[in-house]
């Protein structure tokens, strides 16, 4: 969601006359503390799809450490860029994600019958055995509604399934972009009558 979202923002950007350059205003320093954040919760995902490996399941013990350790780093990395009135759409989407994960042992609910429509067979084994990060929706799952429930499948190009809070990330990025590129035209600022 987040790269769809990157790149059609970067072109509606161009469109409206914003400067790429203009990125760089970025607190880039703090910015790369974000992207680890994020990053780490990518590595997390890719790790829990291999098996057998000793060192893999090792680092999978310590899921709930290494999962709050990256959204610390999400909210650090958001609070020192709060300027951008954008990044609080972005945090509230981290933060439904948080609380769904929390209050499901760390797991993220997901619509088991969904995962079909996605074409990932090994993630439904995975979710039913228990190694992935993700817990299948149960009448006894805490904040369904804020679990994997959306659905992106054909004809889209990359099918998924996200939740809420991956949404509102996704569309907070594309306003974070606009917000940067377009400077004081961007939608998210006031103009001075």
């Amino acid at each position: 969601m987040f790269i769809e979202a990157i790149l059609v923002s970067i072109v509606i950007g161009l469109i409206r006359g914003g400067k790429l350059r203009r990125l760089r205003y970025l607190n880039y320093k703090n910015m790369w503390i974000l992207i680890s954040g994020i990053a780490i919760q990518y590595m997390l995902i890719f790790l829990s799809g291999l098996d057998g490996l000793d060192i893999v399941n090792n680092i999978m013990l310590f899921t709930k450490e290494i999962q709050i350790l990256s959204y610390a780093l999400i909210l650090f990395g958001i609070i020192t860029n709060i300027k951008y009135k954008s990044l609080w759409l972005i945090l509230a989407g981290y933060f439904m994600n948080f609380i769904v994960i929390w209050r499901n042992g760390w797991k993220m609910p997901i619509l088991l019958e969904a995962v079909p429509l996605i074409a990932m067979p090994s993630l439904k084994e995975m979710v039913e055995t228990g190694r992935a990060l993700y817990t299948p929706i149960t009448q006894g799952t805490k904040l369904p509604a804020l679990g994997n429930i959306i659905v992106f499948a054909d004809p889209y190009p990359i099918a998924k399934i996200i939740s809420m809070g991956d949404l509102i990330v996704g569309f907070g990025v594309f306003i974070l972009i606009q917000e940067i590129m377009l400077g004081k035209d961007s939608f998210m600022r006031r103009r001075k009558a």
